[in-house]
């Protein structure tokens, strides 16, 4: 009974939060519907609106809007066939959308409960009707929790004091207001990512409202500041302004006005002001709901948590209550302590979020009293922040080596020292809370949810930098399960599924992660084990499996197994998610039930059968990544990045270059990327926009001496400018090729063109390469150390060479190099060209 009481009180709060935001969301959908009847269809925007109008007639049907969800209907009915057709509407369903639109004005008012509701749900309650009251009735179980009344006792006492009465009594006391989570703000856009995000933080609790404009917004911040702010950001939005209305905002260092941005463009640029503006948060769209949804909450919850709890060391009292009594009057809970040692006994009691520490004390020094924190597992990445009057800046910076966090000087003024705690205490529990999201298992089952596999699965191949990546996939289905759910029902077969994730978890050690995965199976992530180890892991299960009798009725099962270590082709979870149903399909029919992806012969759509068909046909595309000039060069640069379609896949290069190497089609592979990057830079060197081209080549490819003399020839009949076409070759392939890099390089020299070496770490600048070959780039390797970085920059340079850094996704890690002397930065920012690769490029952006 509590639980189906549960659920209704969950199914009410999600009716009324719809209800509540529907105007807005209607008023949103109207304006872009307007804007496309005036001004022309564009085919992506009608069909974005098609799929949201259907979403909202169904949840107004959901929540008994049965009126709106009509007309919403009709209107998604009057937009299908020009969806179905790939077509824009013409003039006469133009004219009826219109029609259609101006039947929903009525509904953009505040709406009312509805005749979907009971009759008792549509009545206002007795403590909002006139004193006296006329009749104090007991009204359904549950009907105070529908109406979003939490502790509804004291209307209850009133009613039964009311009918002991019998008289007249005096006006109610109030009800205490139902408590609203953290006040968030968001600047209304056409963006549908806007409605979901207005509707997912008020299921959260959060109390969020849009405002109209940037203005509305400012004028917020200026009267009574929200929690968190959200705002989507482009190239004319008026960020200075923002900026200044939220310094004012800040001033109180106990409540500080969060920001989040989400960003139309993805250029570092943009970026950059909105950080400057003060941003806590910058997400680029489009982005999914779920990570939106999860910046939010993490920004707008920091206040909600706890008090910060510090841990004072000083064995000057006078000084540490000074410190305890101006963290105090920031609302942070404090404990004082004037010796060392006892610190380590005081940790798990007190649990600070922050310790607080001198440097000079007698019996154990700020030194070893951080060494020794730090060798506890539970305190590894706690803030330790050192407060001294020691003006000895190698002691300072001794401090910060043995684990320290950052370094105050005394005497400090009271706001410096609760914004710098403040700040690592906010920073420390928004990554805590990151990590817990990211590893939140399902109380009830054990298993992970498959977007927090999905997401983790994206890191880690993202992290290996187009090299093959550690660890691999194992599937594990339930074969013949549409059989089987047939026979025991639904119910039984969901408790076997149940049992059979139980059964699976005791296997899979500590240090993967398990999901759900299809209707029948599961899907284990390891991030270090290889194809052995899994193959091995899937033997164990499947014998295992044979042997165990799951569900209410004790059925034998039989589990078919797919095992997927990543290789180099493995550049995204897409590409990982498609080998694995191409093996579990493997898996069905061999007689053990286990498939191993590496061992499958190709199939008839293998890579190698397309990369052949769009060879003779031209089918190819390219993609442009900007590499940024930071230092010296002037002008637009682009890496080209070969694509190629695939129903609704898009093929990329970490694919394609390793299938056409096996198939042997790399040479031909390489000279269409060549052929088409010499025509755009003609065209661009015609239209008076000239780019510098980086194409990625293989030693493979330009083995035929026939293919190296006619570069030239080809550079100079194009009309392009030879220097600015960059072939860049792969360390990785050089390592196994020198001679033959050794070799080619002079000739391409000959024609012209410039040289890179890309993956260059201090191994390569040891071997001579850097001083060898006629380069003019060199790409770093990724990730690389601040002393080998140091390193290879500067034997780049002294050979007049100009170094770029590969993959920058952070402001952070783009200012880390700038101060390097990094000359170039290529970040993950794509441009499509436009058909027949007639791209228009910019001058010179991010």
């Amino acid at each position: 009974m509590a639980t189906q009481l549960s659920q209704q009180n969950s199914e009410a709060e999600l009716q009324a939060s719809f209800r509540q935001h529907l105007p807005q969301r209607l008023r949103t959908l109207l304006r872009r519907a307007r804007a496309q009847c005036r001004v022309g269809w564009d085919c992506n925007v009608l069909r974005s609106l098609h799929d949201e109008i259907g979403q909202l007639a169904g949840a107004c049907g959901r929540y008994g809007m049965l009126e709106t969800g009509e007309r919403l209907l009709a209107l998604e009915s009057a937009l299908a066939p020009a969806v179905a057709a790939r077509e824009v509407p013409d003039a006469a369903t133009t004219a009826e959308i219109d029609t259609l639109l101006d039947s929903l004005r009525p509904h953009l008012q505040q709406v009312s409960p509805g005749p979907g509701l009971p009759a008792w749900m549509q009545e206002p309650p007795p403590s909002a009707a006139r004193a006296p009251f006329p009749r104090c009735e007991m009204p359904p179980a549950g009907y105070w929790l529908q109406l979003g009344i939490v502790d509804a006792s004291v209307v209850v006492e009133m009613a039964a004091a009311a009918n002991e009465a019998g008289a007249p009594q005096s006006d109610p006391p109030a009800l205490p207001e139902h408590p609203r989570g953290p006040r968030v703000r968001i600047v209304n856009d056409d963006d549908p990512l806007v409605n979901e995000l207005l509707l997912r933080l008020d299921q959260e609790g959060c109390d969020v409202a849009l405002v109209e404009r940037l203005d509305g917004l400012l004028e917020q911040l200026r009267g009574a500041p929200p929690d968190l702010a959200v705002v989507i950001a482009d190239g004319h939005t008026a960020l200075e302004q923002l900026s200044a209305a939220l310094r004012e905002a800040r001033r109180d260092p106990a409540h500080r006005v969060r920001l989040l941005v989400l960003l139309r463009a993805s250029d570092i640029e943009l970026r950059l002001r909105a950080l400057r503006a003060g941003a806590d948060r910058c997400i680029a769209l489009p982005a999914a709901a779920g990570e939106t949804v999860g910046a939010a909450l993490e920004l707008a919850i920091v206040d909600e948590e706890s008090p910060y709890r510090i841990l004072i060391v000083d064995d000057d009292a006078p000084q540490a209550l000074f410190a305890q009594a101006i963290l105090r009057r920031a609302g942070m809970e404090t404990r004082v302590m004037g010796e060392s040692l006892p610190v380590l006994d005081e940790l798990d009691r007190f649990q600070p979020d922050l310790l607080l520490l001198d440097l000079n004390m007698p019996d154990c020094d700020g030194f070893e009293l951080t060494a020794l924190i730090r060798e506890r597992e539970g305190y590894v990445n706690t803030p330790i922040v050192f407060l001294s009057g020691d003006q000895d800046e190698d002691r300072q910076f001794a401090a910060l080596d043995a684990g320290g966090d950052d370094f105050l000087m005394k005497p400090i003024r009271p706001t410096h020292l609760v914004a710098a705690v403040t700040n690592r205490v906010r920073r420390a529990r928004a990554a805590a809370s990151r990590t817990r999201r990211k590893r939140r298992r399902d109380a009830a089952t054990g298993l992970h949810e498959r977007m927090q596999l999905l997401d983790a699965l994206s890191e880690h191949l993202a992290a290996s930098g187009g090299y093959a990546a550690q660890g691999g996939l194992l599937a594990v289905d339930l074969d013949d399960a549409g059989a089987l759910c047939e026979r025991i029902g639904l119910n039984a077969f969901d408790q076997l599924l149940t049992q059979l994730g139980d059964f699976l978890l005791k296997r899979v050690r500590a240090g993967n992660m398990t999901a759900r995965h299809g209707q029948a199976g599961f899907l284990v992530f390891s991030p270090l084990r290889g194809e052995k180890e899994l193959l091995a892991l899937a033997r164990e299960i499947t014998a295992a499996a044979d042997d165990e009798r799951f569900g209410t009725q004790a059925l034998a099962v039989r589990l078919v197994c797919a095992v997927c270590a990543f290789d180099a082709a493995t550049s995204e979870s897409a590409v990982a998610l498609a080998a694995v149903e191409h093996t579990l399909a493997a898996a069905r029919v061999q007689p053990e039930r286990i498939a191993v992806h590496s061992a499958l012969a190709p199939d008839p759509n293998a890579l190698a059968q397309r990369i052949s068909a769009a060879l003779a046909h031209g089918s190819f595309d390219l993609a442009f990544q900007p590499v940024i000039p930071i230092r010296g060069a002037a002008g637009p640069h682009y890496q080209a990045l070969l694509r190629l379609r695939h129903g609704e896949r898009e093929l990329t290069a970490a694919e394609l270059i390793p299938a056409a190497q096996r198939a042997g089609y790399i040479a031909a592979v390489d000279a269409w990327v060549v052929e088409r990057c010499i025509g755009i830079l003609a065209q661009q060197q015609r239209e008076g926009d000239p780019v510098c081209l980086f194409v990625s080549q293989s030693l493979q490819g330009w083995e035929d001496p026939e293919r190296r003399a006619q570069l030239a020839a080809r550079i100079a009949a194009a009309g392009a400018d030879p220097e600015s076409l960059v072939l860049e070759f792969r360390c990785e392939e050089a390592r196994n090729g020198l001679r033959g890099l050794v070799e080619l390089a002079p000739a391409l020299k000959q024609a012209g063109v410039r040289l890179s070496l890309a993956g260059v770490n201090a191994d390569a600048v040891g071997a001579g390469w850097i001083d060898h070959l006629p380069l003019d780039f060199v790409k770093l390797a990724p990730d690389l150390a601040d002393a080998e970085l140091e390193e290879v920059v500067r034997n780049a340079h002294s050979h007049n060479l100009r170094v770029i850094a590969p993959r920058i996704e952070t402001v952070a890690r783009a200012e880390h190099l700038r101060a390097a002397s990094v000359d170039l930065l290529q970040g993950n920012h794509f441009r499509a060209p436009a058909a027949a690769l007639d791209h228009p490029f910019p001058g010179n952006e991010a």
